[in-house]
This record gives C-alpha cells, sequence and structure tokens, in this order.
C-alpha cells in the first residue's frame, strides 16, 4: 500500500521547515524572553497537582480540612463572610472540592506551560492563588499572581504556544493570548477594563479587613497582602488597556497617513 503524502521525504521536510521558521519568528519577538518564566509557572501548577493525584488523603479531603483546621486555629482566615462559606460549603463537600482543586491545577498547569488557551489558564491560576490567599497563605501566592498577570498582559501565551496559531486567533483576549497587536479591539478593552475593575473590587474587600498595618505586620496579614497585590493587578489592566488603545490609535493613523502618500504619488504620476 503506498504510504501517505505525508509520510514522503519531501513533506517531512517541509513541515520541519516550518516549524523551525515559526519557531525562529517566535524567538525573535520582543517579549520571548518570558516563555521559560511561563514554563516555569506551569510546571509548578504540574508538581502541585501530581503531588496531590498520588495521595489518597488528599482525594479523600483530610489534607484540607486539615489546612483550613490549622489556619482557622491560628486566625489566618481573615474575612468572616469568607470563613462561613468555607465551614458551610467547603467543610461538608471537602472531597469534592479536593478533586476539583486538583483538576484546575491539571489544566491550568498544563494550558500555561503548552500555550494553549493560555489567558483562562492564567486567570484560573490567578483565581486559585487568591483562594490560597484568602485561606491564610498569602506566601508564595502573593509572588504568583503578579507573575500571572505579567504573563497574561504581555501575551506571553502565543510564543512558542498554540495560542499564536490559527485555531485560537480569533478567540476572546480572556481566552487565548493574542500572537499580533493589530488583533486587539474595543472587546479586548472592554475585557481589560472588567478584569482591572475586578482587581479593584477585590483589593477594596482587602483593604477594608486589614487588622496589622504596621510594617513589619502588614506583609504577614492576608488581607492587606491580597489588597495589595490586586491594587498592582488593577493598575496594570488599567495602563495595559489605556497603551493598547494609543497603540491600535497610532497604527491606524500611521496606516492613513501611507495611503494619503500614495494617493499623492499616485495624482503626481
Amino acid at each position: 500500500m503506498a504510504g501517505s503524502k505525508f509520510d514522503s521525504p519531501r513533506a517531512r521536510s517541509g513541515w520541519w521547515d516550518r516549524w523551525l521558521a515559526a519557531l525562529r519568528r517566535d524567538t525573535l519577538r520582543g517579549n520571548a524572553y518570558l516563555v521559560p518564566i511561563r514554563w516555569f509557572i506551569g510546571v509548578g501548577w504540574l508538581r502541585s497537582a501530581a503531588e496531590k493525584l498520588f495521595d489518597p488523603a488528599w482525594h479523600e479531603g483530610d489534607v484540607l480540612l486539615t489546612f483550613l483546621a490549622t489556619e482557622g486555629e491560628r486566625g489566618a482566615l481573615a474575612f468572616p463572610e469568607i470563613g462561613q462559606f468555607v465551614q458551610s460549603v467547603v467543610v461538608p463537600s471537602a472531597p469534592l472540592v479536593a478533586g476539583l482543586v486538583l483538576a484546575l491545577q491539571l489544566l491550568c498547569g498544563a494550558g500555561i506551560l503548552v500555550g494553549t488557551f493560555t489567558n483562562a489558564a492564567l486567570l484560573v491560576g490567578i483565581g486559585m492563588n487568591l483562594g490560597f490567599m484568602v485561606a491564610g497563605a498569602p506566601n508564595p501566592s502573593a509572588f504568583y499572581i503578579l507573575i500571572q498577570v505579567v504573563l497574561f498582559v504581555s501575551n506571553a501565551g502565543a510564543i512558542i504556544g498554540f495560542d499564536g496559531r490559527a485555531i485560537a486567533r480569533r478567540r476572546s483576549l480572556l481566552i487565548a493570548a493574542r500572537a499580533e497587536q493589530e488583533d486587539v479591539d474595543r472587546a479586548d478593552r472592554w475585557s481589560l477594563g472588567l478584569l482591572c475593575c475586578v482587581f479593584a473590587g477585590i483589593s477594596l474587600f482587602g483593604f477594608a479587613h486589614g487588622v496589622d498595618f504596621s510594617p513589619s505586620g502588614s506583609v504577614t496579614d492576608p488581607a492587606l497582602v491580597m489588597g495589595l497585590v490586586t491594587a498592582l493587578a488593577s493598575l496594570t489592566m488599567l495602563l495595559v488597556t489605556l497603551r493598547r488603545g494609543t497603540t491600535v490609535v497610532v497604527d491606524l493613523t500611521e496606516r492613513l497617513a501611507r495611503l494619503e502618500d500614495r494617493q499623492r504619488q499616485h495624482s503626481h504620476s
């Protein structure tokens, strides 16, 4: 039986050349230096998931209940409203919540690592880190949140990742990273503005529940740390929204100027 046309040496060579050309283009982009950091975050989530995957106590919910009990005893649950939710919802369904956390960490880590629907995976990761901070563990979640915000606004998932290919090119900015600046439209700016408002609301909620505002105590107060981190995230989203809007306007202005120059050249010829 004759082999497929894709099995021929010429086809294999053409596929390899296209792959190398795409890799070369990706590595020459301005924010390619963020790809190793993206891989670090992706591997981190996968490592955390693998640690839970083979632990029977995690699947039964015992590890989660022990963590919540320990944080509650030392007064780390800084939000009374969240504490009530934990006692009424999380504790009775601890195995289900443990399985959900494991699944989210697996999907989040895989998406970030290979650059598939990266922005959605980053938002899920930020949400989980916020959940850990609410439970009383601000370290290292605070640093991971800021790193993931930077990866989100820099479109790092479109570099050496599937988000930069045609399958995700026209999806929402909240789901997939964008390979080109020209892809940013009004809907994307609305998405960034929404994230800016959400982070601002979480920040106000965190600062309102702060207890220790001293220089030494504020860095361990989960509410204050969450308030500061989300305030920085909100400011970042705002600045990116304004910068991208300006970039699009400038790009359109330059195109109109070039078009007018061509028209004048044709009229003189």
